[in-house]
């Protein structure tokens, strides 16, 4: 196991560094990887919702192949935001200059009208990560409550104390209505089914299901992203819920970022009072973005 891949599996270590550290190193990791290709591309934009794989599938981008084989590196707009525009919702965030070109925008936490209103110099790329809002819900719940590093996030750890006093019926609950004042229900169902030209709509599900390999292959070529059938497998491989986590998908550890790696996990959670106030928030959401119950 090499040294970045035990560093991953060490939650807490992970905690101790700043998102803007993490960000830069994984921009930089590519440094002294010669490009055998650049893409006519002048940007990817990696656009996604919170607790939709959005670390791991930018950890993929940012490896050395994938900046091999198109020049781009990825960057993270969000640790480099000013204090005052972190924390808006998704409502409020929009970007009025263009990022910088040659990059993966990855990842960008965004609805479908601030997507729209990025400049953007051609020719771009995009694409968007669905996830089934109630696994959504699920492992927000289990990240604020539990995982996700609080050290230099004061307003979440008093969200963690509040959690705590709760039940987990009642903690889900909770999680709903704060989603839903975050606008990530409405940004999930701005999405939709949208038909444009450079964008392409993907599922987290298929991202990590048992076809996973042709998606990935359509989601690469769609990056422009030139890699052969098995060195894209070994990327993948590199990045995969058992390497990183060092357990089997379903094996689960709730105070891991890496939690449990599967689809589903609502339907163990999900008591009727929550299902009530689900439906109550978000009404035909989850059938209108094709996520039956």
């Amino acid at each position: 196991m090499s040294v970045s891949q035990r560093l991953l599996r060490n939650q807490g270590l992970r905690n101790l560094v700043p998102p803007r550290v993490k960000a830069m190193f994984a921009e930089n990791r590519v440094r002294l990887a010669r490009v055998s290709r650049h893409t006519e591309l002048r940007n990817v934009y990696h656009c996604c919702l919170h607790k939709t794989g959005s670390q791991w599938i930018r950890k993929i981008l940012a490896d050395p192949d994938v900046y091999q084989r198109t020049g781009l590196r990825t960057y993270a707009y969000a640790p480099r935001l000013p204090e005052a525009r972190k924390n808006r919702g998704y409502r409020g965030l929009r970007f009025e200059t263009p990022f910088p070109r040659n990059t993966i925008v990855s990842p960008l936490y965004i609805d479908l009208e601030g997507f729209s209103a990025i400049p953007k110099p051609d020719p771009w790329r995009g694409f968007f990560v669905a996830r089934d809002p109630r696994d959504i819900v699920v492992s927000w719940y289990f990240s604020s409550s539990k995982s996700h590093p609080t050290r230099s996030n004061p307003s979440l750890q008093r969200t963690r104390d509040h959690l705590a006093t709760m039940s987990e019926e009642g903690g889900l609950i909770f999680t709903i209505r704060r989603l839903h004042d975050y606008g990530l229900f409405d940004a999930l169902r701005s999405w939709g089914d949208v038909d444009q030209e450079g964008l392409l709509l993907l599922r987290y599900e298929d991202l990590i299901g048992s076809d996973s390999d042709r998606w990935w292959q359509r989601l690469l070529d769609h990056c422009d992203v030139r890699l052969e059938p098995g060195e894209r497998r070994a990327l993948l491989a590199r990045y995969s819920f058992k390497t990183l986590s060092g357990r089997e998908p379903g094996q689960e550890d709730p105070g891991s970022k890496l939690r449990k790696g599967i689809a589903g996990d609502w339907r163990n959670h999900f008591t009727p009072a929550v299902r009530d106030v689900f439906v109550e928030v978000t009404s035909d959401l989850t059938t209108r973005i094709g996520y039956p119950d």
